[in-house]
């Protein structure tokens, strides 16, 4: 991938006269505070669309820019050149492999680590094309996950690797009418968040392949699921591991077991509260098209 000297979006989207520099300035800041990438931060706060970005990348930087990129049927041993954490945390999604080179969609080509990092890896050239954000998440959603991306306005993520301690969680939820979704430990979690973007999520503290701790940190780094609340459920809760929750951004800390009255009203509070935004997903197309490669 070439990039002249460097250039960075917001220098991009200022040559483009889509942003003033006084604006680029101030979601600088926000994005060093909230730790995401500049792009990321534009579209979280509404700034400017995934197609504005695109094409603004498309006229700076010479490369081609690929729709509905669903539709193209992409084999298994390409889909493993790239990790699915690391192509939902980098917005990439594989598209093909020819002569030695990966075409690789790119929600921003700016990103050099990550084309550097997939180059030495694979040992090939990555060959940048420019797709939105929400094109490449729900290609990965497709091919990795293998459904698209749905949500549901009252739908609870439930991760509990005990299965009759999951139980006593889910059924009180279940009666009062929310849509629970069940996982068994951090990677299904993981998976299930993706999948159905929750409106809530509660975790176990420990989970045989990680904890709570860590699958929140995990899902804050995925802008789809960085505003959901969640709630912490532990068997030996004590306050200060309630401040402890708390202090690193989860919504609730549930000492388990709890009474059902409990769960269910702490939860409605947690669901009041809401996300702040719910990501527009069109329908899928289900035509299929073969990539057309940089001449």
């Amino acid at each position: 991938m070439q990039i002249k000297e460097k250039i960075r979006l917001g220098e991009i989207l200022i040559q483009q006269k889509i942003l003033t520099p006084l604006i680029v300035e101030r979601i600088i800041r926000v994005a060093n505070v909230t730790h995401r990438r500049f792009g990321q931060t534009l579209e979280d706060l509404g700034l400017i669309t995934g197609e504005e970005i695109a094409q603004a990348l498309a006229i700076q930087l010479d490369h081609k820019i690929v729709t509905d990129i669903c539709r193209f049927s992409i084999p298994q041993e390409v889909l493993r050149l790239v990790t699915v954490e690391s192509a939902f945390e980098n917005r990439v999604f594989p598209l093909g492999v020819q002569d030695g080179s990966l075409a690789l969609a790119m929600a921003d080509p700016t990103n050099t680590d990550i084309v550097c990092a997939l180059a030495a890896s694979t040992n090939m050239r990555v060959v940048p094309f420019i797709a939105t954000t929400q094109d490449i998440m729900k290609a990965i959603s497709k091919n990795y996950l293998g459904e698209l991306l749905k949500s549901c306005s009252n739908s609870i993520l439930v991760v509990e690797t005990n299965h009759r301690v999951r139980e006593t969680v889910v059924s009180p939820l279940t009666k009062e009418g929310y849509v629970v979704v069940e996982a068994v430990d951090a990677t299904d979690g993981f998976q299930q968040a993706l999948l159905h973007l929750p409106s809530l999520v509660l975790t176990a503290k420990e989970m045989p392949d990680g904890d709570g701790y860590s699958f929140f940190t995990t899902l804050q780094g995925v802008a789809e699921t960085r505003r959901i609340p969640f709630i912490l459920l532990s068997q030996r809760a004590t306050e200060a591991e309630e401040a402890m929750a708390l202090k690193r951004g989860f919504f609730d800390c549930i000492p388990m077991p709890a009474k059902d009255i409990t769960l269910v009203s702490r939860v409605g509070r947690a669901m009041a509260a809401g996300k702040s935004y719910v990501p527009y997903r069109p329908k899928a197309q289900q035509s299929e098209d073969r990539l057309t490669w940089p001449a």
